[in-house]
């Protein structure tokens, strides 16, 4: 397909790319004047005695031995480097800010674009060290600089953490800066946030407008967030930023957060309006399948984390050499997490040609972690898996209970490109009270290869679920359900309520794969009300052992029958070969025979537009409810 041939082109190009030209990449910044306070320090490349004054600039370690809590350093444009454990250690509570001109009098000016401030660690330390006590907390601000080339491995405070910068019982704001080639461990161990690593604030921090670029966790080990890593960061906050190029491990058996890494005790964290592009957690496995790629662009590990209105694009769980788990999103064992408002596109949980299955949620993926929140997301053009085993390409959640997937948009992703491919948009797996509302889940592909199940949707094992107002429409599967298909076993079925959902078209496949509605497993039971079954094969196909109970359907244009199958179908008050005049969007025009149509279900109250449902005597059928007010242009019907 020319979309896979693009997204892997592309994801090469981009990747390759911005992993050279993140490294002269410089800093944005904003002119900035101050007046010089009685606690300003000032700091030169050049700087030589102990006044440290505007006029008579000190050395940067000079300055550092004078400064006392609540001082600001200012330092001149150049490059500083270091000798010791870091280029920086801060023990109080003091203002760094990058970027002064050098002016010896007037009003300070900063400008750290046009006079940039580069602190090097030169591959051998830490740039950047901010260590309190737990009695003895800091709150510094980092504003303003080019922070390359550091190295904690080996680092005599929290080794492996934090190559760029590293904080521990600090609570800074770092705001401003360009961090980039940075690396927190070279593979003597476990490495963890190779821009940033914070770990204990006594309070909530604030990362915002950095640009976090080409860093890496570790070279050759385990590494959890390749530019950003927060443990135990309760209301932190990362805000407006862009996280672009960074890598969890290199070569390792286990890279968590390619991106950004939120873990531990880390709740009412907020992670808003940040770029999130290019990242990858593993580059190269080990070729087996404990090699494991989990969040290329970003990792939850805490409760209670939200991630709102960030642009996700372009990451990779793995290339090569494993499996992979959320290209875009991970969320592991992290109860009450909200992904909401996000652009989730173009990511790919395993990308390399290598034949290890179980690659899972090229968009988000999700385990174990109760009460997850996914709501009014755009997740699109994801892929689980381009060379094998695929499954989720927009979402997969596994174990994951009471979880709402509401009013997103889950369109054009696929869960295999040339392996065997199950639910081409979303796949849930033993996730109990799972509630799927008002989404569109449109043109997904289960696989382009033989095997492919559930091109829109697949529940498998020990799911129960309620589908309520969703369109699912032009998707594709090769065997089984264009719209849903299945997984049970004897011990493991799956229940579902099915209520005031249009599937339209979802005929795309081959075969089996052209039915809208596929009970293609025994023990699936399935309960049906005022749904719209629309341009498929059979409407709802049943296989031995399996049960449908549908009230209120329409049906129209499905070649081979409305119901089918040697399972139990009961079909009442169904509406058959009447045309529902449907928009090119699948909403109803006026006149469609689906209008107040439908039995009153008390707890459905509005449709996928958000709409009070009824708007007349009855509800309409499917998921739309007509208003007269409403005008969806062009007003075309769709071709059976």
């Amino acid at each position: 397909m020319a979309l896979n041939r693009y997204r892997r082109v592309a994801f090469g190009l981009m990747v390759g790319g911005l992993a050279l030209v993140g490294l002269f990449l410089l800093l944005n910044g904003t002119r900035r004047t101050a007046r010089a306070a009685s606690g300003s320090l000032f700091v030169s490349p050049g700087g030589s005695g102990t006044a440290c004054s505007q006029a008579a600039p000190c050395s940067l370690q000079t300055a550092l031995a004078q400064a006392t809590d609540g001082d600001t350093l200012y330092l001149a444009e150049g490059t500083y480097t270091g000798t010791g454990a870091a280029v920086i250690t801060l023990t109080k509570s003091v203002t760094l800010y990058g970027g002064w001109d050098g002016s010896p009098t007037g009003p300070v000016v900063r400008d750290p674009e046009a006079h940039p401030t580069v602190l090097d660690g030169e591959h051998q330390r830490r740039v950047i060290c901010l260590q309190g006590g737990s009695l003895n907390p800091i709150t510094p601000t980092v504003d303003g600089f080019t922070i390359v080339r550091g190295n904690a491995t080996g680092a005599p405070v929290e080794a492996n953490r934090g190559g760029g910068i590293y904080g521990f019982y600090a609570t800074p704001l770092i705001a401003n800066n360009l961090i980039t080639g940075n690396v927190a461990s070279t593979g003597v161990a476990n490495g963890k946030g190779g821009g940033i690593a914070l770990t204990a604030p006594q309070g909530p921090v604030v990362i915002t407008g950095n640009r976090v670029i080409s860093n890496a966790a570790n070279l050759k080990g385990l590494g959890i967030g390749g530019g950003i890593d927060l443990v135990g960061t309760a209301e932190a906050q990362v805000v407006n930023n862009e996280v672009l190029s960074n890598t969890a491990t290199l070569s390792g058996t286990r890279g968590y957060g390619g991106g950004i890494a939120v873990e531990g005790v880390s709740a009412d964290a907020l992670v808003q309006d940040n770029q999130v592009a290019y990242n990858v957690a593993i580059r190269q496995g080990d070729g087996t399948r404990s090699s494991m790629g989990y969040g290329g662009g970003i990792y939850v590990g805490s409760h209670s984390v939200v991630l709102s209105g960030n642009v996700v694009l372009s990451n990779t769980a793995i290339i090569t050499g494993g499996s992979g788990n959320g290209g875009g999103i991970a969320v592991m064992g992290s109860d009450d997490v909200i992904v909401n408002g996000n652009r989730v596109e173009y990511n790919i949980a395993q990308q390399g040609a290598v034949g290890i299955p179980s690659n899972r949620g090229g968009g988000l993926y999700c385990s174990y972690s109760d009460s997850l929140s996914i709501r009014d997301n755009l997740i699109r053009s994801n892929t689980a898996s381009i060379p094998y085993t695929g499954s989720g390409g927009g979402v997969f959640l596994s174990g994951c209970g009471q979880a709402i997937v509401l009013g997103n948009t889950i369109e054009a992703n696929q869960a295999s490109v040339n392996g065997n491919g199950y639910g081409g948009g979303f796949h849930a797996y033993a996730s109990r009270g799972l509630l799927v509302a008002a989404n569109r889940i449109i043109g997904n592909t289960a696989t382009d290869a033989p095997w492919g199940r559930g091109g829109g949707l697949y529940f498998s094992r020990k799911t129960a679920f309620t589908m309520t107002n969703n369109i699912v429409a032009d998707n594709d599967a090769t065997q089984a359900g264009g719209g849903v298909a299945f997984e049970t076993g004897a011990t493991q079925p799956v229940t579902g309520t099915l209520v005031h959902n249009t599937f339209a078209a979802n005929d795309r496949g081959e075969g089996e794969g052209r039915i809208a509605i596929h009970l293609n497993a025994p023990y699936v039971t399935l309960v049906l009300t005022n749904n719209l079954i629309y341009s498929h094969t059979y409407g709802v196909y049943a296989t031995a052992n399996s049960t449908a109970t549908l009230y209120n359907t329409l049906f129209y244009a499905n070649s081979d029958g409305d119901t089918g199958g040697a399972g139990a179908i009961t079909n009442t008050n169904p509406i058959t070969g009447q045309d529902p005049l449907l928009t090119a969007d699948d909403h109803l025009r006026d006149g469609s025979p689906a209008i107040d149509a439908g039995v009153l279900v008390p707890w459905v109250t509005t449709d996928v537009d958000g709409d009070a449902r009824p708007s007349g005597p009855a509800p309409d059928v499917g998921a739309d409810e007509l208003w007269l007010r409403k005008v969806y242009l062009p007003l075309v019907m769709r071709s059976p």
